[in-house]
């Protein structure tokens, strides 16, 4: 059976069957008016104490329960005040439930500033982290929750180049190959085996661009360029540039690109081909 109490407006549940770990007790106060007593002290029939919880007390009147602070006063834990003149022979019943606690309970003492929060820092053992910094992560170090400065985006991605120059036809495609890597974060690319590739190790999206480096170029003669992005063998883009060109696209992983460059006229190429992952 539960244990409530009124707070004035409502029953309150204070415990009952199923609370684990709880404990309560209700104590009883029963006086018998003599007539025209407008407040309960002292002992009662039973020679108890008039002794309550303020807040947590119940008054009847001939098993009538009263408003507290309308049909009477409540304030000091031993006395009752504010009574309409009893009858004699009237019974005054007062219940109070005691102070009860909580087995395993974590003390609200524990947290100590806004933004506080409680873990195990061992079996059965509740401990305090505090609010962390503005802009800080939560992490685990040696196995407990800390905060901690958000560590910097890791870049993602390669640049290769040329250790000499390229020959070009005139009025052919050619497929350009390195022998060298500026950067390679993730093994996009070989500097022997097909070396044409780069070779996305994620699903997402990729940026490629690719510097022709493009030298010999005739004054004052007309010239079609064309740079061309080839993804595992088919062309997916091209640009009507000369010197530089920028891609986007979407791979899945495995999936390899290659740079492939069209001129009218031969040419010497010391190109860059760069790839940066952006995002899943």
């Amino acid at each position: 059976m539960a244990v409530k109490r009124y707070d004035g407006s409502a029953w309150q549940v204070v415990a009952g069957k199923g609370d684990q770990g709880t404990s309560s007790s209700i104590a009883t106060w029963v006086k018998t008016a003599s007539g025209g007593e407008t407040s309960l002290s002292g002992n009662d029939d039973n020679s108890q104490a008039l002794s309550y919880t303020v807040g947590q007390e119940l008054v009847f009147i001939n098993g009538t329960l009263l408003k507290r602070d309308s049909d009477y006063t409540a304030t000091n834990g031993t006395s009752i005040t504010g009574l309409t003149a009893l009858a004699a022979n009237d019974v005054a019943t007062v219940w109070t439930v005691n102070a009860f606690s909580v087995t395993n309970a974590i003390s609200s003492g524990l947290v100590t500033t806004t933004g506080d929060i409680i873990y195990a820092s061992g079996a059965n053992t509740p401990a305090r982290l505090g609010i962390g910094s503005t802009g800080n992560v939560l992490t685990v170090s040696g196995g407990v929750p800390a905060w901690s400065a958000p560590a910097a985006p890791a870049f993602n991605g390669a640049q290769v180049k040329k250790s000499v120059a390229q020959s070009t036809g005139a009025g052919g495609v050619t497929t350009i190959t390195f022998d060298q890597e500026n950067y390679d974060t993730n093994s996009y690319h070989d500097n022997v085996t097909n070396n044409s590739r780069l070779t996305v190790p994620t699903t997402g999206y990729y940026r490629f661009t690719i510097n022709t480096g493009m030298g010999n170029y005739p004054v004052g003669v007309n010239e079609f360029v064309q740079i061309r992005l080839y993804k595992n063998g088919s062309q997916v883009q091209a640009s009507l540039t000369q010197y530089i060109a920028s891609f986007d696209a979407q791979a899945t992983a495995g999936d390899y690109f290659e740079f492939l460059y069209y001129n009218d006229l031969a040419q010497s190429l010391n190109s860059t081909f760069s790839v940066q992952f952006l995002g899943a």
